[in-house]
């Protein structure tokens, strides 16, 4: 098995890429100005979006220039852009929980109530983008396959039930893509890996999104305030995913596992840091 080159598949200059990025993150910059507090962490965040906005255009100058080398500029730039958008979709999350609570008179903080829904929105906003631009099924499907790759030349016993899991995921994703550009080595996984099980992948995640919101709800009314670190984390983490997605796929960002392994870490570190220094003491 050899990998699958996802620039190859999904192609896109540079320029488009970070065109991508500006429009992105301007929708970004209007969204969080456009909710605005007197509070001082939502100044910071202002602050922050304004600052975001003015590297995508760093990124932009590097990318036309032909007279210095571009890349490290858009190495170390990429996890603040993406640590910022990730933590600006989460205020926008919030406010609409502190819109719902001001609504039904509600005396608790609008993390118990936005928290279910960021899982829920991101696989709605995902379904909804498959339909419309018929590639995130087949994004997801080459990361599998990828990963299935990274098992096998790992070459272990444990890394060969892990290939064998990615490898029926990658199967099923496949399947229900609806690009027409699905690369061979998806289309000829062999009809033994993709009866492997018959669940659907989509109703597997479904039910995942129905724990969590079960369990986020009884943690939240078992501990209360007490876990709201931990919860702002847990939304750090599943708001992660479909922003790299985005800025994976359509900009500059690189593909998960063609980047340091350090790099998640640093995104949700610098997610719940900054969450502490601006919006976590407006809503707890």
């Amino acid at each position: 098995m050899e990998r699958i080159n996802p620039k190859s598949v999904f192609g896109g200059t540079k320029n488009e890429q970070v065109d991508f990025e500006i429009a992105f993150t301007a929708f970004i910059v209007t969204i969080v100005l456009s909710t605005s507090t007197n509070d001082p962490g939502y100044r910071f965040l202002s602050i922050l979006v304004i600052l975001m906005s003015g590297l995508t255009l760093l990124r932009k100058m590097a990318v036309s220039n032909q007279h210095a080398p571009a890349q490290p500029l858009l190495e170390w730039t990429m996890p603040f852009i993406l640590t910022i958008t990730i933590v600006s979709s989460i205020h926008v999350f919030l406010a609409v929980g502190t819109f719902i609570i001001g609504v039904l008179g509600w005396d608790i903080s609008a993390i118990y109530i936005s928290g279910p829904f960021v899982p829920l929105s991101f696989l709605a906003i995902f379904l909804l983008h498959e339909k419309i631009f018929h590639d995130a099924s087949l994004y997801l499907a080459i990361l599998g396959y990828n990963a299935a790759v990274k098992a096998e030349r790992a070459n272990s016993r444990l890394t060969d039930n892990v290939k064998d899991w990615f490898l029926f995921y990658v199967a099923q994703l496949a399947s229900v893509s609806n690009s027409p550009n699905i690369p061979p080595e998806l289309t000829e996984l062999d009809d033994e890996r993709q009866s492997y099980q018959s669940k659907s992948i989509i109703g597997l995640f479904l039910f995942g999104m129905l724990i969590f919101t079960i369990l986020w709800m009884f943690v939240s009314w078992l501990f209360g305030s007490f876990v709201l670190n931990l919860l702002f984390l847990l939304m750090v983490f599943f708001v992660k995913y479909p922003i790299q997605f985005w800025y994976s796929r359509f900009g500059l960002a690189r593909f998960p596992l063609e980047r340091f392994g350090w790099f998640d870490y640093v995104i949700i570190a610098l997610g719940l840091l900054i969450s502490n220094l601006t919006i976590l003491p407006i809503y707890a």
